[in-house]
């Protein structure tokens, strides 16, 4: 087994022990605004593929080095690994079809922010802090 799988499955855990300090409270707000926050990264990726000209496709691709893995039986030994880096293509855009989907999500964003405050409220009633 090697150190770096050997390390995967406990930086899992961690996250999950980590995510689960989340207050009831914290959880139900974070669920309340998840619509806002996904209108938000839309609207900022959108506006950035307009100035630039074109959007950023992102892909995760393997690669494979040479690392160290090692045996209890015969010690350390050089073998195969594979890593993973993410590569970004530019890739053309229709602007006015653009421009149009950045109008429609800044219209969903005023009421998307409202249902987001009386979600709040309604989490702040439900899990009220003691």
């Amino acid at each position: 087994m090697t150190r770096t799988s050997f390390l995967l499955p406990i930086f899992g855990v961690a996250l999950g022990v980590l995510s689960a300090c989340a207050t009831p409270l914290e959880r139900c707000i974070k669920t309340a605004n998840s619509e806002t926050a996904t209108l938000n990264r839309l609207i900022s990726e959108t506006e950035k593929n307009l100035a630039r000209g074109y959007a950023i496709h992102k892909t995760t691709v393997p690669y494979t080095y040479s690392g160290v893995c090692h045996n209890p039986t015969i010690g350390s030994y050089s073998c195969p690994q594979t890593g993973y880096r993410t590569q970004e293509t530019p890739v053309a855009i229709d602007v006015p079809l653009e421009q149009n989907k950045l109008s429609t999500l800044r219209t969903k964003l005023a009421p998307a922010q409202k249902t987001a405050r009386q979600a709040e409220q309604q989490c702040h009633i439900a899990h009220p802090i003691t």
